[in-house]
């Protein structure tokens, strides 16, 4: 995963919830602090945060955790290093980040699985309940999809928030088809859905990302693409990606 569950949790929530409610307020008090709390008690972080510990419990069940000892342990495992571009300048800056930009496109665009875009395309048309997810940055791709999509007249439904997608996808029935899109194709390592999407009934999910690697039995199909896995090229290839769906959707109507 390119982002710790920490963040991704908790940037998550801070993206549906108002700025002053207690969980936003928690989460924003986790997030600058990340570093500071691997021993923090829920007595502690519920003073510093100047609510009761019952809000603490509660918000770490919002953030996608089993509860406040699992979302310690996140504390620890958190890990944020920025990839910084060298250039003089702004000019040169700016230059060296459009190369690798545009050279993360062209490798997506040279390698992308035409076969499975054209069955991933026949899907949408051929699902009337449709619904695109990503984590972070990866959840743009998939509001490029709802909005290109819109505008051919198709519909389909996404949310920004990790746990409230995660609890979708627990729930959904075959009549259902879920995109998700996932860089380094890791969305559900932190969340594990094999019991409940064992069922017959369980949705059609595809997964587009730029990583060859196992997926789990209950993802149907995958659209993919090659990637280096660097953050220069995400969410870039994502949203190319992303735009070549709707394109090929356009093609078959």
């Amino acid at each position: 995963m390119i982002y710790d569950k920490l963040s991704v949790g908790l940037l998550g929530l801070l993206a549906t919830e108002e700025a002053d409610a207690t969980d936003a307020q928690i989460a924003r008090y986790v997030l600058a602090h990340a570093a500071e709390l691997d021993d923090l008690s829920v007595k502690e972080l519920a003073a510093a945060c100047h609510v009761g510990t019952g809000s603490v419990s509660r918000f770490a069940r919002e953030a996608g955790f089993g509860g406040f000892a699992e979302l310690r342990d996140a504390f620890a495992e958190a890990s944020r290093k920025f990839e910084r571009l060298e250039g003089a300048s702004t000019d040169e800056r700016g230059h060296a980040l459009a190369l690798r930009i545009a050279s993360s496109i062209k490798r997506a665009a040279a390698t992308v699985d035409g076969t499975a875009l054209t069955r991933l395309a026949a899907d949408l048309a051929s699902y009337d309940k449709v619904y695109a997810f990503g984590f972070l940055k990866a959840q743009a791709a998939a509001l490029d999809l709802q909005v290109d999509l819109l505008m051919q007249g198709k519909y389909i439904g996404t949310c920004a928030s990790p746990s409230d997608q995660i609890d979708h996808i627990a729930r959904a029935r075959s009549d259902e088809l879920v995109v998700v899109f996932s860089y380094t194709g890791s969305y559900f390592d932190a969340h594990d859905l094999r019991e409940s999407l064992a069922r017959r009934d369980r949705p059609k999910i595809w997964m587009v990302c730029g990583s060859g690697r196992p997926l789990p039995p209950f993802v149907a199909d995958r659209l993919l693409f090659s990637s280096d896995q660097s953050r220069f090229g995400h969410p870039y290839q994502l949203e190319y990606v992303a735009g070549l769906i709707t394109q090929e959707y356009a093609a078959i109507q």
